[in-house]
């Protein structure tokens, strides 16, 4: 049941702050103003209705993959790990409750990780949820004491995102997003496959899957020749590196698998006591390790012809997928060209957006975007100096990064030391660099949580 919004009175002003959408970004965002002693109005439209790729009532749904990547310091999404557990990331913490064996990768059970979410965002009495979709800005923009962050995600209805495009006079951009099928571990015949993770055979948090190069060959000739799916709704399609589907990747040469997810390298096959000739990794997808996806394999092949290349892996010749892969389209907006640094619309200081709808690519580069948007849309609310973390930080680092015009076309980034702020002087070992890059991001960010009281 549909619930009225709420107003609270601060500095003698009815003020009304709405978040839309319940995925990373927007459970964030109001989290944080909500633990600020705001009520915030969360907008979400599931359980009343669904996108072609969400499946669940609860929020946070996580879709294409269920790793938040890299735990390591010393790389840049752990660095951007810590960032966001210094200020408190409430997406952050359900993760961590609820991980799995993933080697140096932070993976968590989908289902028990979105469920802590819910709660705690249905359990926080400075949160009220309103069970409805959003067909336009100007429901939620009444007047000069109305703030709301848009966190409608990559699957903006085509109503809203007409509505958006509308405000900011600018059209949208569109890429598409792929998701990997998904099997069951007691199907997986582990007399052709073995547990190791890269480089470690102590570590047992991956199912290996190899093949020689006869069941190569078999396997990438079925796969470039295999019936996909006919994409209507958009008519360019763009693939964002990370998320590229395997059909794609494969057509890129008779190689271009072997050095991407399908790589032998740091694994020896105790069957054979060799290497490989070519490898398919599955990661644990639940807390129960009963099912496991296809690292890497996210694709736009038909249903049946993703069961059929099943066959041509012997690991994998018996099992029947779980979940399906499929394409979906995603929308992101030239930032640059709209948004400022605080995530903040640069024609209406009313309006703020969050989440992969900026530009940030990535589970956590979007929870990091609805963490900074809620801050400064509680900054601009308290007539205080709104917080720019800096690019000596990998959150600061995205927000220079869509804010600042490119060169060429704007694209979507993920979290990485390249947008980064370069150390002053050069340092040739990476691992000491890397280290020099999370002590100094660090150093900086206890500063303006400090000075900012964050």
């Amino acid at each position: 049941m549909e619930r009225v919004a709420k107003k609270i009175k601060i500095n003698d002003s009815n003020i009304c702050i709405n978040v839309v959408g319940a995925g990373l970004a927007g459970c964030e965002a109001a989290n944080y103003i909500a633990n600020k002693g705001y009520i915030v109005n969360l907008f979400e439209m599931k359980p009343q209705e669904f996108t072609r790729a969400h499946k669940s009532s609860d929020y946070c749904e996580l879709i294409c993959s269920n790793s938040f990547k890299n735990k390591s310091i010393t790389s840049a999404t752990g660095l951007l790990k810590q960032e966001l557990i210094r200020i408190g990331s409430l997406i952050l913490k359900c993760a961590y409750d609820n991980e799995l064996p993933a080697g140096s990768a932070l993976a968590v059970d989908r289902d028990n990780f979105s469920k802590q979410v819910t709660y705690s965002i249905k359990s926080n009495p400075n949160i009220n949820i309103v069970t409805k979709r959003v067909n336009s800005i100007d429901e939620l923009i009444v007047n000069d004491s109305t703030y709301t962050i848009i966190c409608s995600g990559p699957l903006t209805t085509d109503n809203l995102a007409d509505s958006i495009m509308s405000t900011i006079g600018d059209n949208n951009l569109y890429f598409y997003d792929a998701i990997a099928p998904t099997l069951q571990f007691d199907e997986i015949d582990f007399d052709n496959a073995y547990m190791a993770s890269r480089y470690s055979s102590e570590d047992k948090s991956y199912i290996n899957c190899p093949l020689t190069k006869e069941d190569y060959d078999k396997f990438y000739n079925f796969l470039v020749s295999a019936e996909t799916v006919k994409l209507k709704k958009f008519e360019e399609q763009k693939v964002f590196e990370g998320c590229m589907p395997v059909e794609v990747l494969a057509k890129r040469g008779y190689d271009s698998l072997r050095y991407g997810p399908m790589k032998p390298v740091g694994l020896t096959n105790p069957h054979t006591n060799s290497k490989d000739y070519a490898v398919i990794q599955l990661r644990q997808d639940n807390l129960k390790a009963s099912i496991y996806n296809m690292v890497g394999f996210q694709t736009n092949l038909t249903f049946p012809m993703q069961q059929q290349l099943l066959k041509y892996i012997p690991a994998l010749k018996n099992c029947k997928i779980l979940r399906f892969g499929v394409m979906h389209g995603n929308t992101y907006l030239d930032s640059p060209n709209i948004l400022n640094k605080f995530f903040q619309i640069k024609s209406n200081k009313n309006v703020f957006f969050g989440g992969q709808i900026t530009g940030v690519e990535g589970y956590l580069p979007s929870t990091a975007s609805g963490l900074v948007a809620a801050i400064n849309c509680i900054k601009e609310i308290r007539g205080k100096n709104k917080v720019d973390f800096s690019s000596s930080t990998v959150i600061g680092s995205l927000q220079n990064y869509i804010s600042t015009p490119p060169i060429k076309k704007f694209l979507p980034m993920n979290a990485n030391y390249g947008i980064m702020t370069p150390l002053p002087e050069n340092i040739r070992n990476k691992t000491k660099k890397y280290e020099e890059y999370s002590k100094r991001s660090l150093e900086v960010l206890e500063k303006i949580i400090s000075d900012y009281e964050i």
